[in-house]
């Protein structure tokens, strides 16, 4: 992909993402409501292909369910479904919240390249954080004094 198409389909999904609080306002629909079609209509507006809108939308919804830490390891994970009826659920002023919240962080998101020794770094590191949900490296590890359960054993079987 080049960096110009890039560029369009980041801002239309910004755009969708900025929208869908109003969408959701005017029409009184819920989260996944205003976002079903929502990326034709940005692809109309933005003048982007229409076979785009899928992908718009997917990133959008990927962008506002990783904002309450709602994570998972695919959008077409059986989890999927499970985490829009949850954003459904939540009052209006919820949902408005969290797509407002969800389109600074993506208009606030860092686009450097990261150096690639750091992706290796991180997809490595014993600290990085699993399973769902949010979690910060303390949460997710003990601290270094304290050995983790599977070396633990390791070191008993020795």
């Amino acid at each position: 992909m080049d960096d110009v198409l890039g560029h369009r389909l980041r801002s239309a999904v910004q755009a969708l993402l900025d929208s869908l609080p109003l969408l959701m306002d005017d029409m009184e629909l819920n989260f996944s409501d205003a976002l079903v079609g929502g990326g034709e209509v940005i692809c109309e507006l933005t003048e982007l292909n229409a076979s785009w809108a899928p992908l718009i939308e997917a990133d959008a919804l990927r962008f506002v369910t990783d904002t309450p830490g709602l994570r998972t390891p695919s959008l077409f994970s059986p989890a999927t479904p499970r985490m829009i009826a949850a954003i459904d659920a939540q009052p209006p002023e919820v949902q408005h919240a969290l797509v407002e919240r969800a389109a600074k962080r993506f208009a606030d998101h860092d686009e450097h390249t990261p150096n690639p020794r750091s992706l290796a770094a991180v997809s490595r590191s014993p600290h990085r954080p699993e399973g769902p949900g949010p979690a910060t490296p303390t949460e997710a590890s003990p601290p270094a004094s304290t050995p983790r359960p599977s070396e633990a054993s390791r070191h008993r079987s020795r």
